[in-house]
């Protein structure tokens, strides 16, 4: 049983070992959401990019070797298993820091990223304002989280809430954070949403998946496994695999020039 947490930091400092070992044991079960975040990218040897949060750094693994990666992270424990399982010995460093105060040096970054973690974070402003202090004139920032009027958002406030001891409540993406963006000095040149699959051998293994990702633990892994095919769908893909439906909402954003 996990204690009751609202906060990224305060959730991942609980059950980070938990989605690490989801992330290990199906490495490729969300290929097509981080080549999602990366469609369209422009990505040249030795860019410098920025990831926030950075969970595992499990954003490495898409992003070609003559990159230099810069994980955020605020959860010591995800720092943690990064350092001891992830990347030991890894030439793109993680720090670990609060989301307002980022340790890069004004106009260094080129290309800024952040996957499925912002909706932990109510005040995303502070946040907004140092991404574009990092960022390098005409660099390029993609965010992507669930939408708050999306299948995602209520099936993780709703069921997936309701059958884990912590609960769950996000902030998700709404028209106020382009508001923020736009007030932070960004352009905001794409928001959309994006419809793809977690892939896996059976449904019953995107059941065991979730169970860990999620720290469902106040539900069998048949009960989560029928709640997947009813509130978000089961696919059988040309592969063979199965494909559970997800979507988030990506938001690309330039910084303009001074």
């Amino acid at each position: 049983m996990f204690k009751p947490a609202t906060t990224y930091q305060a959730i991942f400092d609980q059950r980070a070992d938990a989605y690490h070992k989801a992330m290990l044991d199906w490495p490729s079960a969300r290929d097509q959401e981080f080549q999602a975040i990366l469609s369209g990218l422009d990505i040249i040897p030795n860019m410098r990019i920025l990831d926030v949060p950075s969970g595992g750094g499990y954003l490495a693994n898409y992003l070609p070797n003559d990159t230099h990666i810069h994980h955020i992270e605020t959860s010591e424990l995800f720092a943690k298993l990064f350092e001891q399982h992830c990347h030991s010995g890894s030439r793109h460093p993680i720090t670990l820091c609060q989301l307002d105060n980022l340790p890069d040096a004004s106009n260094t970054i080129d290309l800024a990223l952040s996957l499925a973690g912002l909706h932990h974070t109510e005040d995303k402003k502070p946040l907004f304002r140092e991404l574009f202090r990092v960022l390098k004139e005409e660099g390029v920032l993609v965010l992507a989280d669930a939408h708050k009027d999306s299948k995602t958002a209520d099936f993780l406030d709703g069921w997936m809430g309701q059958h884990n001891s912590m609960g769950h409540h996000g902030w998700y993406f709404s028209s106020q954070d382009l508001i923020d963006l736009e007030q932070a000095g960004f352009i905001v040149t794409k928001a959309e949403n994006r419809n793809y699959y977690w892939c896996f051998d059976s449904s019953q293994q995107a059941a065991d998946y979730c169970k860990l990702m999620f720290g469902i633990d106040l539900a069998s892994a048949t009960e989560i496994e029928n709640a997947l095919d009813q509130l978000l769908g089961f696919e059988t893909l040309a592969n063979g695999k199965v494909g559970l439906h997800w979507q988030l909402h990506f938001i690309t954003c330039v910084k303009p020039k001074a």
